[in-house]
C-alpha cells in the first residue's frame, strides 16, 4: 500500500506527496478537507508527519477521515527516534546524502514518506482504543406544525430499536461499553456508545448504516492524551454517575485536586481525566449499591470499590464539604466529593497508624505504596514489607567482579549446562520466597482466626451474663409498675403517704399507728414495749424523703404486736403466781 507525507504549509494548508510502490504518483498543496479523498484512492496505509502536534492543530479533518476508515491507519512521527528528535533536514542528509539548510512544505512532505519507507521515525498514538457508535437523526426537527411530534416520536422509536439491536451485538460479542441517550424536549434524539475496543473489532460485529431519517456512524476517539498517568501518585477518586457524571480527585492524604463535572463522560474519559493527576487506587460512590458505571469503571482501572454501608443523606454530604472547605460547582461534584471523603475516612486510622509507628524509616513514595498496599487489604506489617523490597529493587548496588580470560578449551555443552542450572536455581529461588510468603501469610491468617474465635466466645459469654442481668431488670420493673399501679389504684384508703419527719425513733410506750424508723422486726417492738410498727414491713415504696405506707399492714401488725404483748403479759402472770406459790410452800 502507498504511504502519504504531509507537512503544514505557512498558510496552515497542507503540503502533501504519495509514495507509491517506489515512484511518486501525486504531489501539491491543499486544504486538509480536499486530501481526505486520497486515502481511499491510493489504499493508503501509512502516514508520515514530522510533527504529531501540527497534524492536531491543521489536520483535524484527516483525523476524522482515519477514524472512519474500514482499516486501520500506521502514522509515523518520522522525526521522533531513539536520539529524540532530529529534523527533517538532518535525517535527509544522514540518509540520501543530500544537504539542505532549509526543506519548502512539498519537499519536507516528499522526504517524509521516503523515510517512513524505510522504516525511520516512532509509530504514533493518534486515536484512544475506543470506537465510537453514534445513532443519530439526519432531519431536522424544527417546528413544523402537528405533523413534528409524530415525526419525533418516530424518531425516538427508531433510535431505540436501533440501538437496542447495536447493545445486544455488543453483548453477543462480550465487548465492554457504556451507552449514553441524549434527550430533547423528553425524546430521544441520539444515542452514543462508546466501546472499548479497536474500530476494526467493532465493525466485525456493528456496521455503518444510513438511512433517509438515521443514520449510524462508526469512529475512533481522537488520542487527547492523558492515558498514562502522569506521576505515580496514588488517588482517591468519588464518582457520581448519570446524564451529567460528577468526579472528585482526594490524595491518600485527604487533600482534594480537583472536581469537576460533564456530560457524557465515559469510563475512558474519566480516566484520562483522572491520569494527569495520578493513579486511582479507590473507586468510591455515595450509595451503598454501587451503580454499574462505577463498578465496571473500579474494575476497568483494577481499582478498589467502596460504597458506604448506608446511603449518604444530604446534611452528611454538606458536612464533609464544610470540613474540607472545597466549593463545589454542582451537586454532582457535591455527591462525587462526599463519596471520596468518606472513602478516605474510612482508611484513615490505618494510614495514620502506619506513619506513626513506620513513618521514620520510609520514604514518602514508599509510604504512598504503603497505604495503597493497605487499601487492597494487606495488613500494615505485609505493606511495609513490599514498600522496602520496592525501595531494595530501586537501589543500585556495585558489584566488583574479576574478570578472568576464558579458557579456549571449555566445553561449550557443560557451558550451556551450568546456565541452565543457574536459570533453574533462580527460578526455585523464586519459588521458595514465594512459598514462604505464603506460609507467613496462612501463619498470619490462623492467628487471626484464633483470636477472633477467643474474642467471639468473650463477647458470646458477656451476651449472656447481660442477658440474664437484664431479665432480672426487667422482671424487677415490672413487680414495680403492679406495686405502683396498685398504689395509685388504692391511694387514700389503703396507702398514704408519709413523710421522714412524721416516722418516730421508738423507745417504748408509744401508741398504735406510730410507724418506727428504727424497728425493722415485730419481736423488736415486742421487746422494746412499743405499739409502734416496723417501718420497713408497711412501707411499699420510697419517694426521696416521702414513704407509702400500707395501712392495711399497719393494723395487721398492730394486731399482731398486742397479741405478743398479751401473750407476754399472761405468761408474766403466771408466773408471778408461780412463785407467790412456792414462797407459801416455804412458810
Amino acid at each position: 500500500m502507498a504511504i502519504l507525507g504531509v507537512d503544514v504549509a505557512p498558510d496552515g494548508s497542507l503540503a502533501f506527496a504519495v509514495f507509491d510502490n517506489g515512484v511518486f504518483v501525486e504531489r501539491g498543496v491543499e486544504k486538509a478537507r480536499n486530501i481526505v479523498h486520497l486515502f481511499k484512492k491510493y489504499k493508503i496505509d501509512t502516514l508520515a508527519v514530522d510533527n504529531l502536534s501540527e497534524l492536531f492543530q491543521h489536520g483535524r479533518g484527516i483525523i476524522r477521515i482515519l477514524g472512519k476508515l474500514p482499516y486501520s491507519v500506521n502514522v509515523i512521527e518520522v522525526t521522533r527516534g531513539a536520539e529524540g528528535y532530529l529534523k527533517t533536514e538532518e535525517l535527509v542528509r544522514r540518509y540520501f546524502g543530500v544537504d539542505r539548510g532549509h526543506l519548502d512544505p512539498i519537499e519536507t512532505a516528499t522526504y517524509l514518506a521516503m523515510l517512513a519507507s524505510r522504516g525511520v521515525g516512532t509509530p504514533a498514538k493518534l486515536f484512544e482504543e475506543e470506537t465510537i457508535i453514534l445513532v443519530h437523526r439526519k432531519i431536522s426537527t424544527t417546528p413544523g406544525g402537528m405533523s413534528r411530534n409524530r415525526f419525533m416520536r418516530n424518531v425516538t422509536h427508531r433510535i431505540k430499536t436501533i440501538a437496542s439491536k447495536i447493545e445486544e451485538k455488543l453483548k453477543e460479542a462480550k465487548l465492554d461499553y457504556d451507552l449514553f441517550l441524549k434527550e430533547e424536549s423528553g425524546e430521544v434524539t441520539s444515542a452514543k456508545f462508546v466501546v472499548y475496543a479497536n474500530r476494526e473489532v467493532v465493525r466485525k460485529y456493528v456496521k455503518p448504516m444510513r438511512s433517509i431519517d438515521i443514520a449510524v456512524t462508526i469512529y475512533s476517539a481522537p488520542a487527547s492524551g492523558g492515558g498514562v498517568p502522569a506521576r505515580e501518585r496514588f488517588l482517591i477518586v468519588g464518582v457520581d454517575p448519570g446524564i451529567v457524571t460528577g468526579i472528585a480527585v482526594l490524595t491518600l492524604d485527604g487533600e482534594v485536586l480537583d472536581t469537576t463535572a460533564r456530560r457524557g463522560f465515559s469510563r475512558g474519559d474519566v480516566l484520562r481525566y483522572v491520569h494527569q493527576w495520578g493513579v486511582p487506587v479507590v473507586i468510591a460512590t455515595d450509595v451503598a449499591e454501587a451503580p454499574e458505571f462505577v463498578k465496571r469503571l473500579a474494575a476497568m482501572c483494577g481499582a478498589v470499590l467502596y460504597t458506604p454501608s448506608r446511603d449518604l443523606s444530604s446534611e452528611e454530604k454538606a458536612q464533609i464539604l464544610e470540613k474540607t472547605k472545597w466549593k463545589a460547582g454542582t451537586s454532582h461534584e457535591r455527591d462525587a466529593l462526599a463519596a471520596a471523603y468518606r472513602a478516605y475516612q474510612e482508611f484513615k486510622p490505618k494510614f495514620e497508624k502506619l506513619e506513626k509507628e513506620f513513618g521514620s524509616i520510609l520514604k514518602f513514595d514508599q509510604v504512598e505504596y504503603a497505604k495503597a498496599l493497605i487499601v487492597r487489604g494487606y495488613s500494615i506489617a505485609q505493606a511495609v514489607s513490599e514498600a522496602l523490597k520496592k525501595r531494595e529493587e530501586k537501589e543500585v548496588k556495585v558489584v566488583y567482579v574479576t574478570v578472568e580470560k576464558p579458557c579456549s578449551g571449555r566445553d561449550e555443552s557443560l557451558t550451556t549446562r551450568i546456565k541452565a542450572l543457574e536459570y533453574e536455581n533462580m527460578q526455585l529461588q523464586k519459588e521458595l520466597e514465594a512459598l514462604r510468603s505464603e506460609c507467613a501469610q496462612l501463619k498470619r491468617s490462623l492467628e487471626d482466626g484464633k483470636w477472633r474465635d477467643l474474642k467471639y466466645r468473650e463477647l458470646q459469654n458477656r451476651i449472656n451474663t447481660l442477658t440474664v442481668a437484664l431479665m432480672e431488670k426487667e422482671t424487677e420493673i415490672e413487680m414495680l409498675k403492679k406495686t405502683f399501679l396498685e398504689i395509685l389504684t388504692n391511694y387514700g384508703s389503703k396507702y398514704k403517704l408519709l413523710h421522714l419527719s412524721e416516722l418516730v425513733e421508738c423507745k417504748g410506750g408509744e401508741s398504735v399507728g406510730i410507724i418506727c424508723k428504727n424497728i425493722d422486726t415485730v419481736q423488736e417492738a415486742v421487746a422494746r414495749g412499743t405499739m409502734g410498727v416496723p417501718l420497713k414491713q408497711v412501707a411499699k415504696l420510697q419517694l426521696g424523703e416521702f414513704f407509702v405506707i400500707d395501712f392495711d399492714a399497719v393494723r395487721e401488725l398492730t394486731e399482731e404486736i398486742k397479741r405478743h404483748m398479751d401473750s407476754q403479759r399472761d405468761l408474766d402472770l403466771k408466773k408471778i403466781v408461780q412463785q407467790y406459790r412456792r414462797m407459801l410452800g416455804g412458810v
